[in-house]
């Protein structure tokens, strides 16, 4: 780590106040030997004031306490210098949770600074994460404690350009303390930065730290998640859905996750071991056969008569109500946790838990599955909290109301739909757990084949040509004792009809991203490539109407160097830094 001096915090805000939003792009596609030259300046600069930033964040945190750093210095689109550079430090068994520590360098309101401050993120956040998170509030002693409050009242006006008795206030009577958020804290002006010695300023940072832990630990502790279920470590919420492309381990996932929820203490042993995976597969299995974990997949013609219930016949020219699967595990968790607690939790005051499993949650009609359903699932809303909520269902009358035993797992593939087109009630009323590709996992010798720095490339050509949501996951390359013949049909099997799949058989752009084609009978590329001339398929006055064309196919038996093709010339110290980065802020 550099040496923090006081000059290099200044170094940070000049970056901000001279370049904010300033235009960008990638200067290995500038032609123009100026305008080059200005871009990979700002380039360097942009970097810097990151890595000095990041240094900074490291002298705040401790070992109980760890930083999580945006790696951007541009904004999403990659075409503007951003006006801020923004990290978050959490308690190192918090990190779950959505409320943090927030450090940050802003240039906003024609003001550049640096703040450090108590805050929750809005993204992902339920109403139960605000009301937990928002606790801290009440701890605050607004007279005697030295803190600064950020945020916006519902009428507009910047808390900062209010009193504290304001402020003490609107917290306690006008807030809506469910989905609005203030962030307590103090501010470190560039005058200020520029006017101190390097004692003052990071010891009244690492001071602000310290006051600011008490108020984050209040936030993350009673009500928090992870002490409000029946058995230690059942501590994740009532309603989850694993996302992330396809081959990220998701499914696999999902047996580890339904295990920990029936039983931790019993199954801790073999969860996340990948050598007992048999063992998990098993326990799934019986359990599943048992009646504590229900399974379904959603797909376009599945309805609210499948998920809760419908009309059947009976056999004689009549009909009558039949449970879905949803409303059939919710009378078994209601029912008999009340009657059978022996076999899975031994001790007589622990209920017992239910999985319900919904694979493709997103290929389904949300609002039609669910109907009004889709609010008793709420955390608050279960039988036996605080909000508890029940309805009168529409074929057989019933009043039915989900228990709070009941967790739901939902699995979702980005390739078919991002999170951001999700039912928006869904995407309320569920917590989200990303699972991209970890091609660390990898090895980096199959016969000469580094498979992590192959499937990295690949990944990192699919993300700059569609998105992050298109991915290849690593799981497709995992399996004991990994050819190079296992490799070839891998490729040729999976990944090549994905590669189809993702971009319509644009094979130009398949092209690119396996390392360019060879001719026809080359195997030294995943790819030939020919040209079809229109006169030799017709005679002359008919073909000349038509332009050549290009024809793609798949090599049969690649040699290795078409594998290492893919790779070889990349260098990664010498690639923008912002091409695989993190979109969570």
């Amino acid at each position: 780590m550099k040496q923090l001096e006081q000059d290099r915090l200044i170094e940070i805000l000049e970056f901000l106040k001279v370049y904010s939003n300033e235009p960008y792009r990638n200067p290995a596609n500038e032609t123009n030997k100026i305008e080059k030259a200005k871009l990979e300046n700002l380039k360097s600069k942009g970097q810097n004031a990151l890595s000095l930033f990041k240094d900074m964040c490291t002298y705040l945190e401790d070992e109980n306490y760890k930083k999580k750093v945006s790696s951007k210095w541009l904004d999403g689109s990659n075409r503007y210098v951003r006006n801020y550079l923004w990290a978050e430090i959490k308690h190192k068994d918090k990190k779950h949770l959505p409320s943090s520590i927030s450090v940050v360098a802003e240039n906003k309101y024609e003001q550049v600074k640096f703040m450090i401050y108590v805050e929750i993120r809005d993204e992902g956040s339920s109403e139960e994460d605000y009301v937990r998170h928002n606790k801290f509030l009440d701890e605050i002693d607004f007279d005697k404690e030295d803190m600064e409050y950020f945020g916006v009242t519902k009428d507009g006006m910047l808390f900062n350009e209010l009193s504290k008795f304001e402020i003490k206030k609107y917290i306690q009577t006008s807030m809506n303390r469910e989905n609005e958020r203030i962030r307590v804290g103090k501010s470190f002006t560039y005058d200020v930065v520029r006017d101190n010695g390097d004692k003052y300023i990071f010891t009244a940072m690492k001071d602000t730290m310290n006051i600011l832990k008490k108020y984050y630990e209040i936030a993350v502790q009673e009500g928090d998640r992870i002490d409000m279920d029946t058995t230690k470590n059942n501590n994740g919420p009532k309603n989850v859905i694993l996302y992330g492309p396809p081959g990220t381990g998701k499914t696999y996932n999902v047996c580890n996750k339904a295990l920990e929820i029936i039983d931790y203490d019993k199954y801790k042993d073999i969860i996340n071991a990948p050598n007992k995976r048999d063992e998990v597969v098993k326990e799934f299995n019986r359990i599943k056969e048992d009646g504590l974990i229900g399974f379904c997949t959603f797909h376009q013609s599945y309805s609210y008569e499948d998920f809760v219930e419908g009309l059947r016949s009976d056999g004689s020219g009549g009909f009558t109500p039949k449970d879905g699967i949803f409303k059939q595990l919710c009378k078994n968790a209601s029912i008999k946790s009340q009657k059978e607690i022996i076999s899975y939790n031994p001790l007589e005051n622990k209920t017992k838990n239910y999985v319900l499993i919904i694979d493709e949650i997103n290929r389904g009609n949300i609002s039609k599955i669910f109907g009004e359903l889709i609010t008793l699932i709420e955390e608050d809303k279960r039988i036996g909290d605080k909000n508890e909520l029940k309805v009168t269902l529409p074929y057989s009358n019933e009043s039915f109301g989900v228990p709070n035993n009941l967790y739901i797992i939902g699995t979702m593939n980005t390739a078919d739909r991002s999170i951001a087109l999700l039912d928006t009630a869904l995407r309320r009323r569920f917590d989200f757990i990303e699972y991209m590709p970890n091609e660390e996992l990898l090895s980096k010798d199959v016969e000469g084949i580094n498979v992590s720095k192959l499937l990295k490339t690949i990944n990192d050509r699919i993300e700059f040509l569609l998105d992050r949501d298109h991915k290849i996951g690593h799981a497709y390359f995992i399996k004991e004792n990994l050819s190079f013949e296992d490799l070839v049909l891998i490729i040729k099997n999976k990944v090549i009809p994905l590669l189809q799949e993702y971009f319509y058989d644009d094979f130009e752009k398949i092209d690119m991203i396996l390392g360019g084609s060879g001719k026809n009978g080359d195997n030294d590329y995943l790819l030939n490539k020919s040209i079809i001339k229109a006169s030799s398929l017709f005679k002359s006055n008919q073909g000349a109407m038509y332009p050549d064309q290009v024809k793609y196919s798949v090599v049969e038996r690649p040699s290795k160097k078409a594998f290492i093709r893919i790779y070889e010339e990349i260098k990664y110290e010498t690639l923008d830094s912002n091409i695989n980065l993190s979109n969570e802020e």
